[in-house]
C-alpha cells in the first residue's frame, strides 16, 4: 500500500545540527521496517576555486573535500547504526541531480530532508522546492524543530473534479494516494488524522474588485450545495480507504473532516495551523494539458506559509524531467 515505505533516503546538506534530522529518519525507517541510506550531498567547488585557495589545485580540493566528508559520515554512521542499520553515501556535485539520480537508480520510495534556512527566513529553500517539483518519489521535509512523535496529521485534498475527464481522473488518483500516505503516517505515529478541503465558489479577487455582482441569497445556496458535494467526495475517498485497510482500522483512525470555504492558497495553511498540525500531506504538482506536470501555485504558496513538516506526493505517471544516467 502506498504510504508504507521500503527504501528511504535521508539527505544531509552539511554536517551541522543534523542529529534531529537523522533521529527522525531513523524513527520513520524503524516504523516502516525500511532500509535507510544517509546521503551527505555537497555542492561542488566552483571552477575558479583554485584562484581563491592558492595552496590547492582545484582537483586536489575536490578530492580532499570528498575524502573528509566520507570520513565524517563514516564516523557518524557508526553511532547511528547502533540504533538502526544504515548505509551511507557521499556526493559532491549538483545536489538535485545527485539526489534524483540516486532515487531512480536505487528504487527509493521516500526522501527525507531537513528544511533549508533561507535569507528571507522562509521554511523551504530552493533545493527543497526543486525536490518537490522534480523528485519522482514522495519528499518529506522536516521543519527546523522536529517532534519525536506526531499528534496531528493533515491530508490536504482537492476534491474539485469539475475538469476534463483525464484531468479529473488524475486528481482522484492523487487524492487517493495522499490519503493513503497520511493514514499510514497517522497509524504509525498513533496520531489523529484530519482531512482538509478548501473550496471557493467565486475567486476572492473578483468579488473584492467589484468585477461581478453576486446575489447573496443564491450564493449561500450555491455554497451549501458545493459544501455537500465536496463532503460527499471526501466520504467516497474514505470509504475506498476503508476497503483497503484491515477491519476496524478506519474506526481507530476516526478521521476528522474539515470542509472550509475560503481562498485555498491561504486557508490550507491556516487550517493546518489551527489544528496544530505536525505534518501536512499534499500534492505538489498539477497536470496541465499535454505538456506534463508543473508545480501547482496553491502547493507552492501553501508550503511557504507552513510551520510544520510536509510530505509532497506526485500524481501517478509523474516522471522526473531530470536526465538520469543508469548506474
Amino acid at each position: 500500500m502506498k504510504g508504507h515505505y521500503k527504501n528511504i533516503l535521508c539527505v544531509l546538506s552539511d554536517s551541522h545540527r543534523q542529529d534531529d534530522t537523522v533521529a527522525q529518519a531513523l524513527h520513520i525507517a524503524k516504523a516502516h521496517q525500511a532500509s535507510l541510506t544517509i546521503m551527505l550531498s555537497l555542492e561542488a567547488l566552483p571552477p575558479n576555486a583554485s584562484m581563491v585557495m592558492e595552496s590547492f589545485t582545484y582537483i586536489d580540493s575536490q578530492q580532499s573535500m570528498e575524502t573528509q566528508a566520507k570520513h565524517w559520515l563514516k564516523e557518524q554512521a557508526e553511532s547511528w547504526s547502533s540504533q538502526y542499520k544504515v548505509e551511507t553515501k557521499v556526493t559532491v556535485g549538483q545536489p538535485l541531480i545527485d539526489i534524483v539520480s540516486y532515487v531512480v537508480n536505487h528504487n527509493i520510495d521516500l526522501v527525507i530532508k531537513r528544511a533549508e534556512e533561507s535569507f528571507f527566513d522562509k521554511l523551504f529553500g530552493s533545493l527543497d522546492m526543486r525536490l518537490f517539483r522534480k523528485c519522482p518519489c514522495p519528499v518529506w521535509i522536516i521543519n527546523h524543530k522536529p517532534r519525536s512523535q506526531y499528534k496531528n496529521v493533515v491530508a490536504a485534498l482537492d476534491v474539485n473534479y469539475h475538469y476534463p475527464q483525464q484531468e479529473a481522473s488524475v486528481r482522484r488518483d492523487l487524492n487517493r494516494d495522499i490519503l493513503r500516505h497520511a493514514s499510514q503516517i497517522a497509524l504509525l505515529e498513533f496520531a489523529q488524522l484530519h482531512i482538509v478541503h478548501v473550496f471557493d465558489a467565486v475567486p476572492e479577487n473578483l468579488l473584492r474588485d467589484g468585477f461581478i455582482s453576486v446575489d447573496n441569497d443564491k450564493m449561500d445556496t450555491d455554497l451549501a450545495l458545493i459544501h455537500a458535494e465536496r463532503e460527499a467526495e471526501v466520504d467516497t475517498l474514505l470509504d475506498e480507504l476503508g476497503n483497503e485497510l484491515d477491519e476496524n482500522v478506519m474506526e481507530y483512525l476516526n478521521p476528522q473532516k474539515h470542509i472550509v470555504h475560503g481562498y485555498s492558497k491561504r486557508e490550507i495553511a491556516a487550517t493546518a495551523a489551527s489544528l496544530d498540525a505536525d505534518i501536512l500531506v499534499m500534492g505538489t504538482v498539477s497536470r496541465i494539458g499535454l505538456v506534463g506536470f508543473i508545480m501547482g501555485g496553491t502547493a507552492e504558496e501553501t508550503i511557504h506559509q507552513l510551520k510544520c513538516a510536509v510530505v509532497g506526493v506526485k500524481p501517478q505517471g509523474f516522471e522526473t524531467p531530470i536526465s538520469v544516467e543508469k548506474e
